[in-house]
């Protein structure tokens, strides 16, 4: 199946940049997704939704002082804080090994 990227921000406000933190997970998603070849899935955790309740690890990491947003590859955190990297993002999903079809890229 797909990577699983989950992204938990902060409850709706802008980013900083005039987006919103939906407008860019989506921004994100459809990079990742041509990127990718559509094998990644991007999903949106808002913290203190309902949802997010769901994921107490990062509930917990986030008392202990993690910065938002968080992104996690499969489960594990791959960044915290600061913006929305696309390029950090990719780098852990092909960190991870082959993805589909693609090679992975040996730096």
């Amino acid at each position: 199946g797909p990577t699983a990227v989950r992204i938990f921000t902060a409850p709706e406000t802008s980013c900083g940049t005039g987006m919103t933190w939906a407008e860019a997970v989506k921004f994100i998603r459809d990079r990742l997704n041509r990127r990718f070849n559509g094998r990644v899935a991007v999903d949106h955790v808002e913290i203190f939704s309902q949802r997010s309740f769901e994921f107490p690890a990062v509930l917990e990491a986030i008392q202990r002082g993690a910065a938002l947003p968080i992104v996690q590859v499969e489960g594990e955190i791959v960044s915290q804080g600061g913006k929305l990297s696309e390029s950090r993002i990719a780098r852990a999903i092909e960190a991870r090994g082959p993805i589909g079809a693609a090679e992975p890229r040996r730096e």
